[in-house]
């Protein structure tokens, strides 16, 4: 027809078409399955905004992604080893708190002073600066902040009238460390399982604990007073490997991680949650201390600058810069 010979498709011309066949249909993208931990009791207060995110993640990345939830430490792996298995991808995706793993970020000891809201955080520069960190030394992203209305505690056996905690021996982390020696008491490290047997037998009189959680592990029975006002803000927060994060997902499973993640750092209800904990610990005979005005002020500045010292004495440099994006000062 039209007076040309019709010739056959040579190996070249077919090999091609099928390149373009490719680029213009995708194959379906395999299902990415991440390894995930909790830093805290499965089932506990601390635990479950991720156990609710891996429901949501597995419900709506079906097919594309699925975070396999291994349980929560202790019973997976020991609490001080899950920022460095998740460091070293043995672990993918993870729920825990600077207090935990400054072993491989050692300027995660500022976190708990962040006093800004997360939405100024992530406008300011602040949060490029803390991601940069976490990539650079622990191998991490910083996806969210799951609790942020939460406040440090000193729960107690002993009534004190000022803040002064000589003579004192009170359980700890790293993140109550420096303000209880800084007001004369003894820190004890020990991990939440422990504290229910060393209240009771007096080994310590009392504990650093967030606002709520205290029921997860039932010291609500062996603990007299709560002392306000609450001091740092405890960081419980999602984070991922690094090497996960940048060459084993697409951006569509970034996109779903990170958006499913914005909308539990996003939410308030945790206000209420936390005036109701109040209000339970109240009622189960846990009193609040209160000093005097002059004395409240002494302590949560007593708190702050004994946290920014244990900061700024690991980091001199990126101490400050931290301070400067954290605070309204």
């Amino acid at each position: 027809m039209w007076g040309l010979k019709r010739q056959r498709p040579s190996a070249i011309g077919m090999a091609l078409s099928s390149v373009l066949i490719a680029f213009s249909f995708p194959a379906a993208a395999q299902e990415v399955v991440l390894k995930g931990v909790a830093a805290f009791q499965e089932g506990s207060i601390y635990a479950q905004k991720f156990e609710q995110y891996i429901k949501a993640v597995n419900e709506k990345g079906k097919g594309q992604i699925r975070i396999q939830y291994l349980g929560g430490a202790p019973k997976v792996m020991p609490l001080f080893d899950v920022g460095k298995n998740l460091k070293d991808g043995v672990i993918d995706i993870v729920t825990t708190s600077s207090a935990y793993y400054g072993n491989v970020l050692p300027e995660a000891e500022a976190m708990k002073l962040i006093e800004v809201p997360m939405s100024e955080l992530r406008s300011n520069g602040g949060l490029a600066f803390l991601n940069k960190l976490h990539v650079e030394k622990a191998n991490t992203e910083f996806l969210a902040r799951f609790y942020n209305y939460e406040r440090a505690h000193i729960f107690l056996n002993k009534e004190i009238a000022k803040p002064d905690f000589s003579g004192l021996k009170i359980r700890v982390t790293p993140m109550y460390r420096p303000m209880v020696e800084k007001l004369g008491g003894t820190g004890i490290n020990s991990t939440p399982p422990e504290v229910y047997t060393m209240l009771e037998r007096n080994t310590v009189d009392g504990y650093g604990w967030a606002t709520r959680g205290i029921f997860d592990y039932s010291w609500q029975k062996v603990t007299k007073f709560r002392v306000d006002p609450g001091f740092y803000h405890p960081d419980i927060t999602l984070l991922a490997n690094h090497d996960t994060w940048t060459k084993k997902l697409n951006d569509a499973q970034r996109k779903l991680l990170l958006d499913l993640a914005m909308e539990i750092e996003a939410s308030t209800a945790d206000v209420a949650l936390i005036e109701a904990e109040r209000k339970k610990q109240e009622e189960a005979g846990i009193k609040a201390i209160r000093f005097a005005p002059a004395d409240e002020q002494r302590y949560v500045k007593e708190a702050r600058e004994a946290g920014w010292a244990v900061v700024n004495k690991i980091s001199p440099e990126n101490g400050p810069k931290l301070r400067g994006y954290f605070t309204k000062e």
